[in-house]
């Protein structure tokens, strides 16, 4: 029988809209790595050798040219068997490489955690945030900042002294609609914190995108698209996570001036639940700042996908995963801590959620059951902002029970797919690219060194 020879493709070229976002400042890795960002806004982090394939497929080449190309810049021999190798098993099915005149898979993969954002959608376009980010970068200022952190601690010294919280919390519970005003102020001030990302990003030479809304797990969310961040240092970064919080204070601010001057309890009641809002911001073990500050720290952008290289390094006769042994002394020990404190804690709240499921069905059917007869008279009486908060109970009520629902079934669809993973048969063509890669990156080049080569990974 004859062997059939599939010819390599004689052109590559970058796919459209593939926009190159540079290499990581402050990496965790103990090698270079490098960010690229897909059309659909899907980020993929890179190794030098297959960053400089991209980067160099900025117009349609020829495999032989391509591949001497790459060679002179990436300082290490690539032969076009090589790179036809790379660009078929890695950069194309990443969406990242395409052959002119063919179109980008459209079902190229895509980085689906646990906890994070779907169905997005825009609330403040690109320009918009760009401009109000420009107008509102001398709040970053230094001494602004410090004056403004120095004012919330007045302002909290002032209300705890002379002001009567319960006393707040009771006349606007009583009253439908400074409940609903408050809600509607909890929802502009959730904007005015992405806005903070958003300039926070400006401020330190990056370009934010849109400020838009997703849902998370089934809650409604604000997010602000600050990718182009990952160009800054880690300072820069880091300023970037905790931007939000800052714009937070501004708005507490705010709020706390016009208690004290016209003494509304609605008013003192937001500065209240802003603060408790901005403190469960702070946890790492979710997808919220800390999180990510937490993830700048530890020059790890991607924690949540280290969680089982890490539990299967710490497990007794199992040598060091790859993802482990790749990592910088102080990044490893940061991201080890995390995952000791995450795996029982994410854990726990499972074991909870399933447990406590039936109970919390039942409560949320009974709750949701008033709210909606209290709807439905509010209604019948033409009392708006009545029905209003009813409706919104219902909403709020029924999310919970939703959203434990999904997070269980979404828990066991991960586990199944990682199981599967595990038992199904590697490709041939990966390996081998594995190969060719690391054949490429051992033949030493007089005119400089590299780390070595990393899988292409999606965040």
């Amino acid at each position: 029988m004859t062997e059939q020879v599939i010819a390599a493709p004689e052109r590559w070229q970058r796919a459209a809209g593939v926009e190159l976002l540079g290499q990581v400042s402050g990496s965790g890795l103990n090698h270079s790595t490098f960010l690229v960002r897909r059309p659909d806004g899907q980020v993929v982090q890179l190794s030098e050798l297959l960053h400089c394939i991209v980067a160099h497929a900025s117009s349609p080449l020829g495999a032989d040219e391509l591949a001497d190309r790459v060679s002179q810049a990436y300082g290490r021999e690539l032969d076009a068997e090589g790179l036809h190798l790379l660009a078929t098993s890695k950069l194309e099915p990443l969406g990242l490489l395409e052959v002119p005149g063919t179109a980008v898979l459209v079902d190229a993969p895509t980085a689906t955690p646990l906890l994070a954002l779907r169905a997005k959608a825009t609330v403040v376009p690109r320009r918009a945030v760009e401009r109000l980010s420009f107008l509102l970068k001398p709040l970053y200022a230094p001494p602004i900042v410090v004056l403004a952190c120095l004012g919330l601690i007045g302002l909290d010294v002032r209300l705890f002294v002379g002001s009567d919280p319960l006393a707040a919390l009771n006349d606007v519970l009583m009253t439908p609609t400074m409940l609903l005003t408050l809600f509607l102020l909890m929802t502009a001030g959730a904007l005015v914190h992405e806005l903070g990302h958003a300039t926070a990003c400006r401020y330190g030479g990056a370009t934010p995108g849109v400020i838009g809304v997703g849902i998370y797990v089934v809650f409604p969310a604000f997010y602000t698209d600050v990718t182009d961040s990952y160009r800054l240092s880690r300072g820069g970064r880091i300023r970037t996570d905790l931007g939000g919080l800052y714009f937070h204070l501004w708005w507490v601010l705010a709020a706390g001036i016009g208690y004290l001057a016209t003494g509304s309890p609605l008013l003192l009641l937001l500065v209240i639940m802003t603060q408790l809002q901005m403190a469960q911001q702070l946890p790492p073990t979710i997808r919220l700042d800390g999180y990510f500050v937490l993830a700048d720290l530890a020059g790890v952008p991607d924690l949540f996908a280290r969680v089982g290289p890490v539990f299967r390094s710490l497990l007794p006769g199992r040598p060091t995963d790859p993802r482990v042994s790749e990592l910088k002394p102080l990044s490893r020990r940061i991201v080890t801590a995390w995952v000791l404190i995450v795996i029982p804690f994410l854990a726990g709240v499972l074991v909870w959620l399933a447990v406590s499921l039936p109970f919390v069905v039942t409560s949320g059917a009974s709750a949701v059951s008033v709210h909606a007869q209290n709807l439905a008279a509010a209604l019948a009486k033409g009392q708006v902002p009545e029905a209003i908060i009813s409706l919104l109970g219902v909403i709020l009520l029924a999310l919970p029970v939703l959203g434990s629902v999904l997070i269980l079934a979404q828990a066991f669809a991960n586990l199944a797919r990682q199981l599967t993973r595990r038992f199904r048969p590697q490709r041939t063509t990966t390996a081998r690219a594995r190969h060719v890669a690391t054949r490429a990156e051992r033949r030493r080049s007089s005119r400089r060194r590299t780390p070595a080569h990393k899988t292409a990974l999606i965040r």
